[in-house]
């Protein structure tokens, strides 16, 4: 046989049937792609042979095609023919010699990517890659959604997803669970739907309910009304309560008007909800291990949450219940119907060998409970697909961890550096002390010896009023901070007490309480925040010259009200109630309830005279539980025309600065590590921390802004919550930073440059 043209859906079938017809010894012609595959023509070597021997003039009639056929009529023609060949071969050889994707490649890509993008982590992705059979790796491109590597993706997760397999034999065998888990996941609801499900099938008499969950507000009394519903016994322990026992009455037989009876044979334990990093955790669960009786503990997961925060919790709980006596006997799913994707949750279960028992898709009892059906579990999962930004798209090499938050803040920051200007320019109109903040952000050039003259010029200059004289200062506890060996600087504060980016170190400040305070009356500070009492005769200066002062104190605080020595609180409860204060504290919306009352500051026990003051109470609550968060002292002054009330909330926020002074040194110390000197970062630190409280606190349009840019900006949702406030504006400098150098060397000056 001739020259012959084969026609197939893509190229591998194609050239099985020219080895099935020609043989393994063939000649490719040309190869070219057509409506509905690809067209190759060839011949055999043999065929090849025959027609250069064979004399010129003689065709084929063999059903050679015409055009080959008339190729061979004349030498010319045959000349031209074998060019054209040649030239087809050629073609074939470089299209060949491109890099070819690996055998299977598209089998791979195509499960990589419906595991990723159904939420599967890259650990699990990568060993069932490892087991892909070859006959799957035999599939082409074109192939590649065909169900038969589908269907070996569902049985090999399967295979690795444990599951309870009657829930019959679970209520027949009966016993004591205890639901454990983080706040939030649902365990009170779970409780009353695995109770409803029991007694729907025996009754409500051989069940009960026991809470241990004294914390949370109202948890008990939750569980009651469903107790009541079902018709079953319930019981509420605190924390000191003995659970060995009560649990010990319980499973132990009763006589009662129907004579003996057996215990209960369903208890079900509603648990204190805990974070993975509490530290009582482990006790909690040694309670549980102390029981007389077996407790199997299951543990409740929100299948919402991040697959690293499910993670985590697993591994706490689990950790914790064998250092009790025995593992985890199982969990429950919660919220299935607010997830985004399950592939996290049921990765993490996979991963630990944990036996999932229910899922829960609402908050219905017992209706939202169900049993787990995995393969439609399974399907569900590899169902919830989709593109993700918070995924990378599958075949993509991650980025390294300390190159992968720089690389989405670049991302977000070429997107809106306008944005960024305008934060900043804002941030420079309406907080005292920006510039100097933005002066003084270390660059990745220079020496630490060079960002520390930066940093003392900065302050220097700041107190000579080249900003603005401050409107008052806070002067923290002249002791070192807990763990960090250096006390807090004087902060800047602004006419309601906010604090503002413009620090002086302590060790900077001049010796003795009434230097310092005629240095800070030259800086033209108009009152002072003080975070405890001094000296009285020091206080009644400061009346004489006008300028006036808040200063925390204790309950126990002596002070002289009608003729008589009565500690504060003793005095207080004689005091005026106030309209109270709404604020926020700790990134939480809270109501500050306050008492006033006008009495005497004695300089010397036993003197007439003393200093009149006005004395404060402050109890705070908060607004969504009306629970108590703490209670607070204030004396201030009692001039005329200082408004010490409208000052505390500034009083019971600044409280907080230290701590997170700390947490802006610790992220400094990371990410700037060209500040070797920890003086300079304390320093740093404070006027950091300083501004992130003053935007968690302010109410003003212009703050709300800026705090809706740092989120922007930073690719997350900060709120008031005054660390992510402070991780975002490091975010916002760094990126600041970053495209003024993109600029290069001569561009443009910000006003903080100049």
């Amino acid at each position: 046989m001739g020259v012959q043209r084969f026609t197939g859906a893509n190229t591998r079938e194609t050239m099985r049937q020219i080895r099935q017809a020609l043989g393994e010894d063939v000649l490719i012609l040309s190869n070219r792609v057509v409506d509905g595959g690809v067209e190759i023509v060839a011949m055999s070597e043999q065929a090849h042979a025959q027609a250069l021997a064979r004399p010129a003039g003689e065709g084929e009639s063999d059903g050679t095609p015409a055009s080959e056929s008339a190729a061979a009529e004349s030498p010319a023609a045959w000349e031209a023919f074998n060019r054209r060949m040649l030239e087809d071969m050629r073609a074939l050889l470089r299209e060949s010699a491109a890099p070819a994707p690996a055998p299977g490649q598209a089998v791979r890509d195509a499960i990589l990517r419906q595991l990723s993008q159904a939420g599967f982590s890259h650990v699990l992705c990568e060993t069932l890659l490892e087991t892909l059979p070859a006959s799957l790796l035999d599939e082409s491109a074109e192939e590649a959604e065909t169900p038969a590597w589908q269907a070996w993706l569902e049985r090999q997760l399967a295979a690795r997803l444990e599951v309870l397999d009657s829930e019959e034999a679970l209520f027949e065998a009966g016993g004591l669970f205890a639901l454990v888990g983080p706040t939030g996941a649902g365990k009170t609801t779970t409780t009353a739907k695995l109770a409803a499900r029991y007694v729907m099938r025996h009754g409500p008499r051989e069940a009960a309910l026991v809470t241990t969950d004294s914390y949370r507000i109202g948890a008990a009394e939750q569980l009651r009304i469903y107790a009541r519903l079902l018709g079953v016994e319930v019981h509420a322990l605190d924390e000191q309560g003995d659970l060995g026992a009560l649990l010990g009455r319980l499973a132990q037989p009763r006589r009662g008007l129907m004579g003996r009876s057996g215990g209960k044979r369903m208890m079900v334990i509603d648990t204190v909800g805990m974070s993975q990093r509490d530290q009582r955790l482990m006790g909690e669960i040694a309670r549980l291990g102390a029981a007389p009786v077996s407790v199997r503990r299951l543990l409740v997961l929100d299948a919402a949450r991040h697959g690293d925060t499910l993670e985590q919790v697993v591994e706490a709980w689990q950790r914790a219940s064998q250092e009790a006596g025995e593992p985890l006997w199982g969990c429950i799913l919660t919220k299935l119907d607010e997830a985004a994707r399950l592939g996290p949750v049921l990765d993490v279960l996979m991963r630990h060998g944990l036996k999932l028992c229910y899922l829960s898709r609402g908050q219905r009892v017992p209706e939202d409970l169900e049993p787990v059906d995995r393969e439609a579990l399974l399907r569900e999962a590899l169902d919830h697909g989709g593109e993700s930004p918070f995924s990378r798209a599958a075949g993509s090499a991650p980025a390294a961890p300390a190159q992968a938050r720089q690389q989405a803040l670049s991302q977000g920051v070429l997107r809106q550096g306008e944005a960024l200007e305008t934060m900043l320019a804002t941030l420079r109109r309406q907080v005292q002390g920006m510039p100097w903040l933005e002066h003084a952000w270390p660059r990745n050039h220079g020496t630490d010896s060079a960002f520390a003259a930066r940093l003392m010029s900065a302050s220097r200059q700041a107190g000579l009023r080249g900003e603005g004289a401050p409107r008052a200062l806070w002067w923290s506890k002249p002791a070192p901070v807990r763990g960090q060996g250096q006390a807090m600087p004087l902060v800047a504060l602004d006419a309601h007490g906010m604090p503002q980016p413009l620090v002086w170190p302590r060790h900077e400040l001049p010796a003795g309480d009434e230097a310092r305070f005629a240095w800070a009356d030259s800086l033209g500070a108009e009152w002072h925040l003080l975070n405890q009492l001094p000296d009285v005769e020091l206080l009644a200066g400061l009346d004489v010259q006008r300028r006036s002062w808040l200063a925390a104190t204790s309950a126990s605080r002596r002070v002289r009200h009608s003729g008589e020595w009565l500690r504060l609180d003793e005095a207080l409860a004689l005091g005026e109630a106030q309209p109270g204060i709404t604020l926020f504290h700790r990134g939480r919306q809270a109501r500050l309830d306050l008492k006033r009352l006008e009495t005497t500051l004695a300089k010397r026990r036993g003197d007439g005279e003393g200093l009149p003051v006005i004395a404060w109470e402050g109890t705070w609550h908060d607004e969504a539980d009306g629970r108590q968060l703490g209670r607070r002292f204030w004396i201030g002054s009692a001039r005329t025309g200082f408004d010490s009330g409208s000052r505390l909330a500034a009083a019971l926020a600044l409280e907080g600065l230290p701590s997170l002074t700390q947490q802006a040194e610790r992220l400094l110390k990371t990410r700037r590590p060209e500040l070797e000197e920890r003086a300079h970062r304390w320093q740093l630190a404070a006027a950091l921390a300083a501004l992130a409280l003053h935007l968690a606190q302010a109410e003003a349009g212009w703050a709300t802004d800026v705090r809706a840019r740092l989120s922007d900006i930073a690719q997350r949702r900060c709120g008031r919550r005054p660390k992510a406030l402070l991780e975002g504006l490091m975010d916002a400098l760094s990126a600041h930073q970053t495209l003024r150098r993109a600029k290069g060397a001569g561009g443009a000056t910000t006003a903080a440059e100049r």
